[in-house]
């Protein structure tokens, strides 16, 4: 599995992978919306940037970061706002080694920390998480959508 930065161009091949994460969590999908989202995103590198997992000559997964800022750890945050490998391809390893990869890029992207979130249903996430170097920081996210 490689990991390789995402253009306005992949647009077309990253929403199907999109759209099985969202069905995959339960979450909300509007197909338009959502790849409006993305193709903006895609086009304002400031914002963050999507990572394709490809193998076997195709994409296989991604992993979405968004950028930040953080006082408390020292700068240029990000943020693994999504993570997902499809069905056919899981359980080999790839999301922890997306992940590794992103870690070892840090300084390239230029990035103090790095953060993410899993459900607290997902124990086995969790602990791929704690294996990789991530600690619990014990706080709650809360979400205001004003």
């Amino acid at each position: 599995m490689t990991l390789i930065q995402a253009t306005p161009t992949d647009t077309a091949v990253l929403m199907p992978l999109v759209a099985q994460f969202y069905a995959h969590f339960g979450y909300p999908f509007e197909p338009a919306a959502h790849g409006a989202v993305v193709a903006d995103f895609l086009t304002h590198p400031h914002y963050g940037s999507i990572w394709l997992m490809q193998a076997d000559g195709q994409t296989v997964g991604y992993l979405a970061l968004t950028y930040g800022f953080t006082f408390e750890f020292g700068g240029r945050d990000a943020f693994v706002d999504e993570l997902f490998v499809a069905d056919a391809y899981r359980n080999r390893g790839w999301g922890g080694q997306a992940v590794r990869d992103i870690q070892g890029r840090m300084a390239e992207l230029g990035l103090c920390a790095l953060h993410l979130q899993t459900e607290k249903y997902n124990g086995r996430a969790k602990q791929l998480y704690l294996s990789l170097g991530f600690r619990d920081l014990e706080r709650d996210t809360l979400t205001y959508m004003g």
